[in-house]
């Protein structure tokens, strides 16, 4: 039987049942963002990032109408965070000359801004070499930018009349492509898809009950998580703007073929600013990245697979004795075993760069901080591969370079007697010094003026010292500070508290009363185990405000220092808070608080809050089963007990405390067996043959 073709008026009803589907499809979501607008419902992309780069939706310019009727083109308000407020015609006026300095945080100028960075010494030189000229130098440097929307940065400003780019880019690779990986992983068009839902009100809805949703499972998960976090991150939500959004250290795994991709998507993001440069007839020049090499110890280091780690840390806890106590040939003689069982170690090489150093071997010092910078599982750094594809990209397509690394090398030679690059040019990882960024502008302006990008002759000193006054009296020493405590968050977020130590120290000497540099500075030094210290900050806080950030840390520091009384009050104030792991570390201190003190039905209480957070935290099961047992309720204990050697069968302790309640309840037999288990996991621990003993001793008097 032939098939039966469907006739023209047929089709012609399905077009108009789809196209009446559509309308009014089409007319329930523009109701429903009319009532949103109405409501006040705001749109995600008017608040957060990530922007440029990812899609088209948000760009980095906002178009205005100045007093004149000009158009003026100026940093999105949703940008400042990540961009100096910068502001220029959009029109060019003829005869200026505009120059876009694009990059990352040391282009934006951190700790400072665009008036003490580098761009300004740009700036201000090129109106001295040519002051008939109209320049117009605009800082488009964007914190945690990495290369791949440092290019889009360049293909929006691409519009704009420049004749000139400069590009200082490679040190937030790794950083970008990690904290950024689902985006990576999609297709362009996905990115910019979800930039156009989110750009309605009923998509932002949309996204915003997701996130909570996601939120409720996350917290159900947590209600059932094994264990009780080590610590708690005292900032969740205000870490500086140049780690926003990004993973911790923890979440860099060394992988050989993610490492490789950065390492080639470098690559083609410097060619593709080539071409954006050249399809805009601007030139484009180079800065190759500079960073601390040696006041900088890796963010993350790794032992090499199949090696006993737990030796190998000894051995470096060994050399850093040794090099403190100025034992340097002991100390080298250890690190390098080290280095030779685990050429991958990052820590090692930095740790046999400062044995170096001290023994005043600086060229061998310099090739070990250079090795642990390219081994860092957390490369927060530009690592050598990115400079040499930098300088190969560079020499292949004829582009100027300004080799920023090797003049610093030869300025800290002249001045120092070593290239191993240090605190005396860095304010932390990467971020100059005032003087670091004063050579970067002049070594700018001498190579635009070796290749005649620019007319006139290399400043003269006191040109320099002219922009030197005009630097420094721009300086906002306010907002100084408040970079110099964004720096020790970074560093505190990257547990490296030493360096964190020094920026909030840089802090307080501007801000005394800054109460978060205040307790960066203690938080540090507590994790450092330099408690005195810690406890002298923490006092100095207290006295100037109550500050509840402090609370939990304090109080756990005079518990631990024998203070109990003193810490009493610090735990329980720690208690007042939405931060359900803080809430429970604070309830497990008290328990400790309790239990040290006798007082095993508090104890009891805020143990139980502890677990009913985290029901398989076994540090707070054995605790609790210890103060059960304590307070004359030994069957309870054995419950909890059992529980927790289910999760832990090879537990001493928790073996030893099963002894000692049913040694209690006068059941030698089971008491036995439980101690002879934790012995064996323990032989030597006297705790526990005392215990044997006693159990011993009764049953020879029952005999």
């Amino acid at each position: 039987m032939a098939s039966r073709k469907s006739s023209p008026k047929s089709r012609l009803n399905w077009k108009k049942k789809l196209a009446f589907a559509s309308v009014c499809t089409l007319s329930f979501f523009s109701l429903l963002e009319l009532l949103l607008i109405v409501l006040g419902v705001s749109t995600i992309t008017s608040t957060q990032d990530p922007s440029v780069g990812f899609s088209k939706q948000i760009p980095l310019l906002a178009s205005s109408t100045n007093a004149n009727g000009d158009q003026i083109l100026t940093t999105a308000a949703n940008k400042e965070s990540w961009f100096n407020i910068q502001s220029f015609l959009e029109n060019k006026p003829t005869g200026a000359k505009r120059v876009f300095c694009v990059g990352g945080s040391t282009t934006f100028g951190r700790p400072f801004s665009d008036s003490a960075s580098y761009v300004r010494w740009v700036r201000e030189l090129l109106n001295e070499l040519e002051p008939d000229t109209q320049w117009e130098v605009i800082n488009a440097g964007g914190v945690s930018y990495a290369s791949y929307r440092v290019a889009a940065v360049m293909r929006e400003l691409a519009q704009y009349e420049p004749d000139l780019f400069i590009v200082y880019s490679a040190q937030n690779e790794f950083l970008e492509r990690r904290t950024y990986a689902r985006m990576f992983e999609n297709q362009s068009w996905m990115n910019e898809l979800s930039a156009t839902l989110q750009s309605t009100r009923t998509g932002s809805v949309v996204q915003r009950l997701a996130e909570r949703w996601r939120s409720d499972v996350t917290n159900s998960t947590k209600q059932k998580s094994k264990t009780l976090p080590e610590s708690v991150e005292p900032y969740p939500e205000e870490v500086d703007e140049m780690l926003n959004h990004s993973v911790g250290p923890l979440q860099y795994e060394r992988d050989e073929a993610w490492r490789q991709e950065v390492i080639d998507e470098y690559r083609f993001n410097l060619q593709d600013m080539i071409s954006i440069a050249r399809s805009a007839k601007a030139k484009i020049v180079f800065v190759s990245p500079v960073s601390n090499l040696r006041g900088t110890s890796p963010f993350k280091s790794l032992f090499d697979d199949g090696t006993d780690t737990e030796a190998l840390s000894s051995q470096l806890q060994t050399a850093r004795q040794q090099l403190r106590d100025n034992q340097l040939d002991n100390a080298l003689k250890t690190i390098r075993e080290v280095v030779k069982i685990s050429p991958r170690s990052a820590d090692a090489h930095y740790l046999l760069g400062q044995i170096l150093f001290s023994r005043e071997e600086w060229s061998d010092a310099e090739q070990a901080f250079e090795r642990a910078l390219n081994e860092d599982v957390c490369p927060l750094r530009a690592i050598k591969p990115l400079r040499d594809i930098l300088r190969s990209v560079a020499t292949q397509a004829d582009i100027p370079l300004v080799d920023a690394e090797q003049l610093l090398r030869q300025a800290s030679l002249a001045q120092n007697g070593h290239a191993c690059l240090g605190d005396d040019y860095f304010l932390d990882h990467v971020h100059p010094t005032l003087e670091l960024h004063r050579f970067l502008g002049k070594w700018i302006i001498d190579e635009l003026l070796a290749k005649a990008i620019v007319a006139g002759n290399s400043p003269s000193a006191a040109s320099m010292d002219i922009v030197q006054e005009r630097v420094n009296a721009s300086i906002d020493y306010h907002e100084t500070s408040i970079a110099f405590r964004n720096l020790a968050k970074v560093n505190h977020w990257g547990g490296k508290f030493a360096e964190a130590i020094v920026s909030a120290e840089r802090s307080l000497a501007i801000s005394p009363d800054d109460l978060e540099s205040r307790f960066l500075l203690a938080d540090s030094l507590n994790n450092l185990e330099q408690y005195a210290d810690a406890h002298r900050e923490y006092q100095i806080l207290f006295e100037i405000e109550d500050y509840s950030r402090a609370h939990l840390p304090y109080g756990e520091l005079l518990l631990n220092s024998g203070s109990i009384e003193k810490a009493e009050p610090y735990l329980i104030a720690a208690l007042i808070t939405d931060n359900e792991e803080h809430m429970a570390r604070a309830y497990y201190n008290l328990g400790l608080l309790y239990s040290a003190t006798d007082q095993y039905e508090f104890a009891i209480s805020s143990l139980e809050n502890v677990i009913e957070a985290y029901p398989e935290d076994t540090a707070t099961m054995l605790l609790l089963a210890y103060c059960l047992r304590k307070h004359q309720r030994p069957s309870d204990a054995l419950a909890l007990l059992k529980q927790l050697l289910e999760l832990e069968p090879d537990n001493a302790r928790a073996n030893y405390e099963a002894a000692e309640t049913y040694f209690q309840l006068g059941e030698r037999t089971q008491a036995t067996r439980y101690i002879k288990a934790a012995l064996k996991s323990e032989p030597n621990n006297r705790d526990f043959e005392a215990t044997l003993n006693k159990l011993l001793k009764n049953a020879d008097d029952e005999s």
